[in-house]
């Protein structure tokens, strides 16, 4: 296994899903609570949770997901990584679709050119164990802003790196790292 590789989770980490997706549920007809910040769709949106998850899995599938703006300093960080000569792997709860994932691949690649050895989608929501065990003890690192998922690459014997957000401002595990950007993902991997 290659141990200049990089893992990463895409929206939230590299990709900014969720202001896109707030644009599509705008021009949906739908509105968001001005003054609820929630991670949780369904609370933002006022929406049950079946609805807001079809409406994810719909946004997720449509030619918006080719789009997506970086998150943050995402372009910095990643270009600087690739500079010192590190590639990516990216792992993506996108969809199953085959066509979203080439929306997902042409957006990495528009946006962080050609630093991603391979882009790997799973339905969306679902949760990485199955496609992270194949790296299981490789100490490879795996960046995400997930809290469960960190954890999940701490317990799987990677270098879990957590990009924090409101919605996981509180989390803390022993052996995840904690960063509020990529300038200090930057730092922390050189």
């Amino acid at each position: 296994m290659k141990k200049n590789l990089i893992l990463t989770d895409c929206d939230g980490v590299l990709l900014n899903w969720e202001k896109s997706f707030i644009a599509w549920m705008t021009e949906q007809g739908f509105s968001a609570d001005p003054t609820n910040s929630s991670y949780d769709m369904h609370k933002r949106f006022g929406e049950r949770k079946a609805k807001i998850k079809q409406l994810v899995r719909e946004f997720n599938n449509s030619a918006w997901i080719g789009f997506l703006k970086p998150h943050k300093d995402a372009v910095f960080g990643v270009t600087e990584l690739a500079s010192k000569g590190w590639r990516f792997g990216a792992i993506t709860s996108l969809s199953e679709d085959t066509y979203a994932k080439k929306l997902r691949e042409y957006n990495l690649e528009q946006l962080f050119g050609d630093v991603f050895d391979f882009v790997t989608c799973i339905d969306t929501g679902a949760d990485k164990d199955e496609t992270l065990l194949p790296y299981k003890d490789s100490g490879l690192y795996w960046i995400e802003d997930k809290p469960e998922n960190a954890k999940l690459g701490v317990d799987f014997g990677l270098k879990s790196i957590m990009l924090r957000h409101k919605h996981n401002a509180n989390f803390s595990y022993d052996g995840v790292h904690t960063v509020d950007n990529w300038a200090q993902i930057v730092n922390y991997i050189n």
